[in-house]
């Protein structure tokens, strides 16, 4: 487990694969929740099967996907729990939702006075 929005799988192939969980962004290194969001995540997919709807590649040849254990959307899962943001390039409405909703609950990141989000904290340095 790398982080809170990215993890490494072992494909049917054998292979290892970085999967960065399309339309979240979580806490980084060195930012609050940045250790229960990544372990929120591993708990929720190490040592399980995945299913991984592949969407595309970045930069750096990572997988953008939709990571499921059984029915549960892990991208889903870690923004209710409010320990992810919806990326803020993201057009997904339901991950906004479920955003604002973990807000309205302060849950975890959003219990923060002024939390910053990934995005703005990496371009801040």
């Amino acid at each position: 487990m790398t982080d809170g929005d990215t993890i490494t799988i072992l494909t049917t192939k054998n292979t290892q694969e970085k999967i960065r969980l399309l339309d979240i962004d979580a806490p980084e290194r060195n930012q609050s929740y940045y250790e229960k969001s990544r372990q929120f995540l591993s708990n929720m997919v190490a040592g399980k099967t995945v299913r991984v709807v592949y969407k595309d590649r970045d930069q750096y040849g990572r997988i953008l996907g939709i990571v499921y254990v059984g029915r549960k959307n892990v991208n889903e899962e870690m923004i209710k729990a409010g320990l992810a943001w919806n990326y803020h390039y993201s057009t997904n409405k339901k991950y906004a939702d479920l955003e604002a909703e973990a807000k309205r609950k302060k849950l975890n990141i959003f219990s923060e006075r002024n939390p910053t989000n990934p995005y703005n904290f990496r371009n801040r340095r």
